[in-house]
């Protein structure tokens, strides 16, 4: 292979990392019970001061467990525990207003939906909790709902009504509203990224390639920028910018490389490890290329990339197999890059 092949097969297969869950958590705010008050208002974006507030009282304590119980049994399908989130009587109104009514009807929706599409994982973040007497309480907050097939997340707002009987607290009614598209911060669009922070080599004999992530001002976007060494000498460098596309309802990356060309991918995520890039682009002189990248979560520090289906100028070029990268662990005494989900 030659060596401006080579350094064109690199710059355009280099890894362009993998991802996995990272959940940011919000302080809620407790409020004094208030008998004559059923309802409270929305909750504040993820995010900004006001759904911050002093560290929770043991009673509220107690009530913000008992939705992350019922977040954590949704996830892993623990029918025993899901029953016992809900009382009797229990009500269920979904974001498009459909209502369930009775344990064993919610109970088994939730089944039957986990049954449909396997994988589902429900996260939880409580805003607010407002005591309407010391056994109830109603709760303010948002979920998403991800899957591993590629499908974007479900954004909701909820608001709960919890009663405290028979020494714990338990469900009585659970109201979902659509979640506004405003509201959805790109960070929470990309948070699954968010591991890929930090720097990246993959050495081989005669080739070194090295990549470092950062986030971009307010969590707006991943800037990855990378270089290519063969033989000790520089051939290439790029630059690629990862964030949520609003048209295509996918991750996106745009990539631009010091030779002068640029091209964009479009990720899907397959399984819980694995994400497919359809990736295509265009060479200084104006050939197109194409390519299918397969990149394949190894261990959180290790990640391969296969680059298939390659098209340089309408001639099918040789698959890219097995490129991997490691993280570089932090120089001592250094700061580690910025990664944490304060705004």
């Amino acid at each position: 292979m030659s060596r401006n092949l080579l350094v064109t097969c690199l710059a355009l297969t280099v890894g362009l990392g993998l991802m996995a869950s990272q959940v940011a958590s919000q302080t809620p705010t407790a409020t004094t019970p208030q008998p004559d008050e059923a309802h409270s208002p929305p909750p504040a974006p993820a995010g900004s001061d006001a759904a911050a507030a002093p560290e929770e009282d043991p009673q509220t304590q107690a009530v913000i467990a008992a939705v992350e119980r019922f977040a954590q049994a949704y996830t892993s399908g623990d029918t025993q525990t899901l029953e016992d989130c809900f009382l009797d009587d229990a009500t269920v109104v979904d974001s498009e207003g459909n209502d369930t009514r009775g344990k064993e009807a919610v109970v088994g929706m939730y089944v039957s939906a986990l049954e449909q599409t396997p994988g589902l994982k429900l996260e939880s973040q409580v805003n607010e909790v407002r005591f309407i007497t010391p056994e109830v309480a109603r709760v303010e907050g948002r979920s998403r709902l991800s899957v591993v097939d590629g499908e974007a997340s479900e954004f909701t707002r909820f608001s709960a009504l919890l009663v405290h009987r028979d020494g714990k607290w338990q469900a009585a009614e659970i109201r979902e509203y659509p979640l506004p598209v405003e509201e959805i911060t790109p960070y929470e669009r990309l948070q699954e990224l968010e591991w890929m922070v930090g720097d990246w080599v993959d050495e081989g004999e005669a080739n070194r390639v090295t990549a470092s992530i950062r986030w971009a001002e307010n969590q707006s976007y991943l800037i990855r920028t990378y270089a290519v060494e063969i033989e000790g000498e520089k051939a290439s460098s790029g630059t690629m910018f990862i964030g949520w596309d609003p048209q295509s309802g996918q991750i996106k990356s745009w990539l631009f490389d010091s030779q002068g060309g640029h091209g964009e991918g479009l990720w899907t995520r397959t399984s819980q490890n694995q994400w497919v890039v359809k990736a295509q682009g265009v060479l200084r002189d104006g050939r197109p290329t194409s390519a299918t990248q397969i990149h394949t979560i190894l261990n959180k520090d290790t990640v391969k990339t296969d680059s298939i289906d390659r098209i340089i100028g309408g001639q099918i070029a040789p698959d890219i197999v097995d490129i991997v990268m490691v993280r570089k662990p932090p120089q001592p005494n250094s700061t580690q890059p910025a990664a944490e989900t304060s705004r």
